[in-house]
């Protein structure tokens, strides 16, 4: 055991990392830090891959808001390799087919270097699929095949530097800042956007100029046929901006008090979406790895999982269900297939929600513990952690689990309505701008507390 676990670290030691800052960082560097990865992704997302033959197909065409990367770029992979191997690491954790002891720095640092090895074996994979699966063509020369192998697998390996970057330097987590940025640039090019569509050059792309102009012709369109998106889309992208903000603001508060001092009260706070929208970009980038799969199968003649069209879009089997009607058109005219999609991918959320919470020190017990060590009690019991833990069991396991339904159930409603940017995409986007927006009013309100405590006196 001894001589793997030193394997295991002299393994880790050549493993590409972003140091720690050696002391606390302002919020203002902070932000720098963020927006400089920002523009470094956008400027990444504009590079395209040297090689590519023919016409390109999107494999992840259905799921590219969410999956932060430009197709025919070397981002065309976007954090797939990451969250892919956040995935596997998960499942493996919590079914503990691979032991990992989370509770101590040593075993959480095994765990972190076993995923970032699976997350650079995985950009190297996930390319080689891309290319010889002929979603750029098909290059003659083996060496111009490994060349545009490297450049996709570089570029999933600088957003996984990148996503370091930003957790440790800069503000909040890289992933949901690519997430957010990817989703929002879409969303404005869909609604405001007054270039003219290429498939009919009498109308705009964006769906808010098209209707105005709509309007102003005296035949208002509310609904556009095809690919263009329309004036009710952007509606029910409202409705969700509404209903995920309403959401996020709430929670649960559990009454505490301070064992050392009497009279001193708190509550701890336990968020409706207490595991936020990671179960969503799992589940989503699950579905998407399993299309990949289909891909690998579909190239050899195997269509076990399904088919693809012309356009490489999903045409049968598993993986056509898999896919969520984007449009209450295709809604209506296939119910089966929303019937279908619907609780396998709220089952999913709900899993993962589970999972999340218990592989990142958010169950029952790890909260009890801390807020033992910080000296709360449940007012009204003796100081016992096995009475905070049984109270915060109560609470906790169910609130995860309807809150992982939840943001499935709300996901999917986007999706068939057709909300710009998908409905995942503008569900993870609104979440993520909400929590970023509450972390940077605490930072800010952190900082300002040393000026105040001085004016005091």
């Amino acid at each position: 055991m001894a001589a793997i676990e030193g394997f295991q670290q002299s393994i880790f030691r050549f493993l590409p990392e972003v140091t720690l800052p050696k002391k606390r960082i302002n919020l203002k560097n902070r932000l720098i830090w963020s927006g400089l990865m920002l523009f470094i992704y956008f400027i990444l997302a504009e590079v395209p891959v040297y090689g590519i033959t023919g016409s390109q197909i999107d494999y992840f065409a259905g799921l590219r808001a969410i999956m932060a990367g430009e197709n025919g770029s070397i981002l065309t992979l976007g954090i797939g390799p990451v969250v892919t191997a956040g995935i596997i690491m998960q499942l493996l954790a919590g079914s503990e087919i691979i032991k990992f002891d989370l509770s101590s720095p040593k075993g959480k640092a095994t765990f972190q270097g076993t995923q970032k090895i699976l997350a650079i074996f995985l950009c190297f994979f996930e390319a080689a699929i891309w290319i010889l699966g002929g979603a750029f063509g098909r290059p003659e020369s083996s060496f111009l095949i490994g060349f545009m192998v490297v450049q996709l697998a570089i570029g999933g390996l600088l957003v996984l530097m990148m996503d370091e970057v930003v957790t440790k330097w800069g503000f909040g987590s890289g992933i949901s800042l690519f997430i957010a940025a990817n989703v929002s640039q879409r969303i404005l090019w869909e609604a405001f956007s007054f270039a003219k569509s290429p498939i009919n050059p009498d109308e705009f792309i964006g769906a808010i100029p098209a209707f105005i102009k709509s309007f102003i012709d005296g035949q208002p369109v509310w609904i556009r046929g095809g690919l263009l998106p329309d004036i009710t889309q952007v509606f029910f992208t409202l409705v969700v901006f509404a209903i995920v903000v309403y959401a996020e603001g709430m929670r649960l508060e559990i009454p505490l008090s301070y064992g050392k001092f009497r009279g001193a009260r708190g509550r701890y706070p336990i968020k409706f979406l207490y595991a936020s929208n990671i179960p969503v970009i799992l589940a989503a980038a699950l579905f998407a790895n399993v299309q990949l799969f289909a891909r690998i199968l579909t190239s050899r003649g195997i269509n076990w999982l399904g088919t693809f069209n012309e356009f490489g879009g999903p045409k049968s089997g598993l993986i056509y269900y898999l896919t969520p009607p984007q449009s209450i058109e295709i809604l209506i005219n296939e119910p089966l297939r929303a019937l279908i999609y619907l609780p396998i991918f709220i089952g999913l959320c709900a899993m993962f929600a589970v999972l999340w919470i218990d592989l990142t020190g958010m169950g029952p017990r790890e909260v009890a513990k801390k807020l033992q060590g910080s000296g709360m009690q449940i007012p009204g019991f003796r100081r016992d952690i096995r009475i905070l833990e049984k109270v915060l069991d109560r609470y906790i396991p169910p609130i995860t689990l309807m809150g992982g339904i939840f943001v499935g159930l709300l996901a999917a409603f986007a999706d068939f309505t057709g909300a710009l940017g998908t409905g995942t995409g503008i569900l993870l986007t609104v979440g993520i701008v909400y929590r970023m927006y509450e972390e940077l009013a605490k930072e800010q309100m952190g900082e300002m507390m040393p000026a105040f405590r001085q004016f005091l006196g």
